[in-house]
């Protein structure tokens, strides 16, 4: 699917292609958005924008790390935000940024664009803020989405701590791997999204006028503070992983010192039953008539005087 919105401040709002159109001549503002695009609307970059063709095909595929290519009009941008529901966590947003038109490329439909395109389709005058604008309105909102992710995963790792305390299953040792992978994922993400946001703040990128880098030095220090969070997240689930590897260790050794206990018990009386169990036909104590159960009290005695020891030493 592809939406299409070009203005002119003197002739006003479009959302259809005029014939001959060349975005990257026009004096007007575009801004192209392709959802879940076919092989034909993908053509348009080539065929109406001249966009390189290794871009165009970063979009047919795109990257799972963000990164950022400059060419001489434009830039090519491989953003992710965080999908809820999505397998694989996140999704990407391509975005060509030109000075005075905008491309955006995405498999997903994702909200926040649908609400800044209605938005600029109401109110058309925001063109005239810049194309840099539109990027920005674009960070913010992902940005968020990384946000709204660790708040409600905050939430879960307090409860498989509760839950690891209480019941160390395999289940909850599944769930502690996800997250701490999940953490892995998203701080590489972060780390290369912070790249291109220093990027584009800087002042020898052109494509952002200067009265609006100080929007994109703000996404930046809200990057930062993700890098935090995520790093938070990421020590919380392996902390959580370790409690819960050093509680099902302490519950092994529990059991074999139990198991040890009994063996060691049952080691002497196994030797007494060995000893009797012997087919000798002279055994003097085989003919006595109280032979079995003096044996069986000395076996009990002896049981006896060993689980008293061993309680008395904390071994049991």
């Amino acid at each position: 699917m592809q939406r299409l919105l070009i203005f002119h401040p003197q002739q006003g709002l479009r959302k259809n292609l005029p014939s001959g159109f060349q975005p990257r001549q026009s004096e007007e503002f575009t801004w192209l958005d392709l959802v879940q695009p076919a092989p034909a609307e993908l053509d348009l970059l080539t065929d109406l924008f001249h966009f390189h063709p290794l871009a165009v095909e970063d979009c047919r595929h795109p990257h799972y790390r963000p990164g950022i290519a400059q060419y001489d009009e434009y830039a090519f941008l491989t953003l992710r935000c965080v999908k809820a529901g999505q397998r694989s966590l996140t999704t990407a947003l391509n975005v060509f940024l030109g000075p005075r038109y905008i491309v955006t490329v995405h498999q997903e439909e994702l909200e926040f664009v649908t609400k800044l395109w209605r938005q600029y389709s109401q109110d058309p005058q925001l063109f005239q803020k810049g194309t840099d604008f539109i990027l920005y309105s674009l960070l913010e909102p992902l940005t968020e989405t990384f946000f709204t992710f660790f708040d409600r995963t905050e939430g879960k790792i307090e409860y498989l701590e509760e839950e690891v305390f209480r019941r160390p299953t395999r289940q909850i040792l599944n769930q502690v791997f996800t997250l701490r992978r999940q953490a892995i994922k998203l701080r590489k993400i972060l780390g290369a999204q912070r790249d291109i946001l220093n990027l584009l703040a800087y002042p020898e990128f052109k494509l952002v006028k200067p009265e609006n880098r100080v929007f994109f030095l703000d996404i930046y220090n809200e990057m930062l503070r993700l890098i935090d969070q995520v790093e938070t997240f990421h020590d919380l689930a392996s902390s959580t992983l370790e409690i819960y590897l050093s509680l099902t260790s302490n519950r092994l050794n529990e059991i074999m010192k139990v198991l040890t206990v009994i063996t060691t018990i049952m080691m002497p009386l196994t030797l007494i039953a060995g000893i009797y169990g012997m087919n000798f036909r002279y055994m003097p104590e085989l003919e006595w008539r109280y032979g079995y159960f003096t044996v069986l009290g000395v076996m009990a005695m002896l049981a006896g005087v060993m689980l008293f020891f061993f309680r008395r030493k904390g071994w049991f």
